[in-house]
């Protein structure tokens, strides 16, 4: 009888381990993947997206390059204002990662998991010095 009151502390805590807990993890929540790569050619593979509204993604961003990447999401009055955020900072600095954004050191790999609320555009861009207007921006389009 003893024995089994040392066992429930670890049954239990090995429960709420597999059950991913209040969140659970992007497939127990339906999110789907989807797979971004952000080159040095200042370009995001795919350059097009189509989610829909409501939906949750999970994006799963590859710094395939040697030099530092962002990947923000939003309208374009977001990505101007990140611009200036990112022109006001100090050389060198990095943005801290936001529910919205995420930097990428070179070779580095994050996710970043997102919610459509509504139809629209939205554009994932870079706001490292030059890369945005280099044209390393992709469109979400939300249906």
């Amino acid at each position: 009888m003893r024995r089994s009151y040392l066992l429930l502390p670890a049954v239990t805590l090995v429960l709420a381990a597999c059950s991913g807990g209040a969140s659970g993890s992007p497939a127990e929540s339906g999110a789907r993947t989807i797979q971004v790569n952000a080159s040095d050619e200042l370009r995001f593979a795919p350059a097009e997206l189509t989610v829909s509204a409501g939906e949750t993604v999970r994006f799963e961003v590859h710094n395939t390059g040697q030099i530092v990447h962002e990947f923000v999401i939003g309208d374009a009055d977001v990505q101007a204002e990140h611009e200036m955020e990112m022109g006001d900072m100090a050389s060198g600095m990095e943005m801290a990662d936001e529910a919205n954004a995420i930097t990428l050191q070179p070779g580095e790999t994050k996710t970043l998991e997102y919610t459509f609320e509504e139809a629209g555009e939205l554009l994932a861009g870079c706001h490292e010095p030059g890369h945005y207007d280099a044209g390393m921006v992709a469109t979400i389009t939300v249906e």
